[in-house]
């Protein structure tokens, strides 16, 4: 979907009203499979996943376009509450993204790839790649990012915080952090220039809400303004 990250900045994203205390990580270089201790979340299937039709109604609903004959191609993965995730492509009409799926529609998510959900835990906190500071928005790393179930657009950020001796470990580095598992407990195993990271919670916050996140300026329009004419 080319073209919308263009309006990133333009964007005002208004989370839940239940105001959460940031998380506090302390940051240490490990090793897999030594002193890396993030353990799998262990997801369960949850409700019925999405099908291809769904993606055509989701997609097609955002775009004005008619997708009735298009065929998507996905990935899955869940969590223990039945939210389905992971990377959707239509190349047809160059919808490249994300998507977070509950029981029987779709939360999100219309902003372009490189833009990426990774993973989730069964506390439905959610990692992923965003370049565009929607996701990270006000977040001390980017383009990683924490966030919680919401859109349409992108997911809503998670507040946290580092130690100041993991800002003293990470340093120019920042930029090359990438997330790429959480467990139950809100532990984060990472890469970057220099190998491998584990984010440990110092100070816990409360399972998130689902959140909505509504943009203040019309997404239609937008939309509609990007999108080529089907032929």
């Amino acid at each position: 979907m080319k073209g919308i990250a263009v309006i990133v900045t333009a964007v005002l994203v208004v989370v839940s009203a239940h105001a959460m205390p940031a998380l506090t990580y302390h940051v240490r270089a490990c090793t897999p499979g030594v002193d890396c201790y993030v353990s799998a979340h262990g997801t369960a299937p949850g409700s019925p996943g999405p099908a291809n039709a769904d993606f055509r109604r989701f997609y097609g609903a955002l775009l004005g376009v008619d997708l009735s004959g298009d065929a998507f191609t996905w990935t899955t993965a869940t969590n223990a509450d039945g939210y389905w995730f992971g990377s959707v492509d239509d190349t047809a009409d160059d919808i490249h993204t994300s998507y977070l799926w509950l029981t029987d529609h779709f939360l999100c998510c219309a902003i372009d790839a490189p833009y990426a959900i990774v993973d989730g835990n069964d506390r439905n906190f959610f990692l992923g790649i965003d370049g565009n500071g929607v996701s990270n928005a006000n977040q001390p790393l980017s383009p990683a990012f924490l966030a919680q179930a919401g859109g349409p657009f992108a997911l809503p950020p998670v507040p946290y915080g580092l130690l100041p001796a993991s800002w003293n470990l990470i340093g120019s580095d920042a930029a090359s952090v990438r997330f790429v598992a959480i467990d139950d407990g809100d532990r984060i195993l990472a890469t970057w220039d220099r190998g491998w990271l584990e984010f440990d919670p110092v100070a816990f916050d409360p399972v998130p809400e689902p959140v909505t996140a509504w943009l203040i300026l019309p997404l239609v329009l937008m939309l509609f303004a990007r999108r080529r004419v089907r032929s």
